[in-house]
């Protein structure tokens, strides 16, 4: 399936399911008052109808071979700016920068990696987070395929 809105693509595999959408200025985890925020969800498990920013509502609903991708996209002030110093999609990810001390929330067995990047003067951050730490390896790799799919324009 090719999911595809608001200069953001991507392919999904067979039994993944996404959404683009864009939270209302002010609502949602940490969109800034008057900002509209574009966020991307996307994930191997059937993804609730209401979920923050940063997965909230889904990583609870995660099993042991669960991986959830966030793209989330800051403000156009980011840009430029220290933390959004990296160029480019962060790619290929590597098992080990997953760490259960990366969740915004820790749960049993899970593990999460951030990473902050700008892309086509766009400033993002990547959340993944998998459902089993100690499979991590193998769960990696596949966010890795999806992933190897995004384009930002």
């Amino acid at each position: 399936m090719e999911l595809s809105d608001r200069g953001i693509s991507l392919s999904l595999p067979r039994g993944w399911e996404g959404v683009i959408s864009t939270t209302d200025p002010g609502q949602g985890d940490v969109a800034a008052a008057g900002t509209a925020t574009t966020v991307v969800h996307v994930a191997n498990f059937a993804l609730p109808a209401e979920r923050g920013d940063f997965g909230s509502n889904a990583v609870e609903l995660m099993g042991r071979g669960a991986v959830l991708i966030v793209l989330f996209e800051h403000d156009p002030a980011s840009v430029g700016t220290a933390l959004f110093a990296a160029q480019g999609i962060p790619h290929p990810l590597s098992a080990d920068d997953f760490d259960p001390n990366q969740l915004q929330r820790p749960l049993p067995n899970q593990s999460g990696a951030q990473y902050f990047f700008t892309q086509a003067g766009r400033a993002f951050c990547l959340y993944v987070v998998i459902g089993r730490h100690s499979s991590r390896n193998l769960l990696v790799g596949v966010a890795n395929d999806v992933l190897a799919t995004l384009t930002i324009a």
